[in-house]
């Protein structure tokens, strides 16, 4: 049988060729980069462009949208004097604590743990995805000084989690679905308290 479509080697493109392809398609990714996935993701416009296109502006309501969903988090109640927190001793313990949230309600749930206190975690909805962030704050501290250890969206997650410092440590749900979310949270191991934040 004949192979009459085989191209000829002159046909071929050259290594020269070749290279200058790969450039311009990298020199076409990077100018995407800084004319529209930069600024309509970030609100970052490097030479101007995103802001002529309207680019920029979608990307700074993205950016202040996620700040603010991050300050969104509950100050922490009045707490008790550090004299009297000193004297409630860490004792190794299990808890458990379910909250429903509401549409687009956002509560948190917070153990009171001192530097090097450990505690194994899990907590899940069931089913729908809610937005999370794990984080804490030094007792006293004001509501938006606060150290954010992990964030994102999930219907559970478990592991284990060390306080880097004395204060409240948790989690902060929100629920951005369209029906009643019931969030089981479990903690073993040593902390004061383990409670869901009165609602706000």
């Amino acid at each position: 049988m004949k192979n009459a479509n085989l191209p000829n080697v002159g046909d071929l493109p050259t290594l020269r060729q070749l290279n200058r392809a790969t450039a311009l398609a990298f020199g076409v990714a990077v100018a995407l980069l800084a004319t529209t996935i930069l600024p309509a993701e970030y609100g970052v416009d490097p030479i101007g462009t995103g802001r002529l296109l309207g680019l920029t502006r979608m990307g700074e309501v993205k950016q202040a949208e996620h700040a603010a969903e991050t300050a969104t988090v509950p100050a922490t109640t009045a707490p008790a004097s550090p004299a009297a927190r000193s004297s409630v001793p860490a004792t190794a313990q299990t808890a458990e604590v379910k909250i429903t949230l509401q549409p687009d309600e956002g509560r948190e749930v917070k153990a009171d743990m001192r530097a090097g206190d450990r505690i194994a975690y899990a907590w899940s909805t069931g089913g729908p995805e809610v937005r999370f962030e794990l984080h804490g704050e030094e007792h006293d501290a004001p509501a938006d000084k606060y150290t954010s250890y992990e964030k994102g969206s999930s219907a559970g997650e478990k592991g284990d989690f060390q306080a880097p410092f004395d204060g409240m440590h948790g989690w902060y749900w929100r629920n951005r679905t369209t029906a009643p979310v019931t969030i089981t949270v479990t903690a073993t191991g040593t902390f004061r308290s383990f409670a869901a934040k009165p609602k706000t």
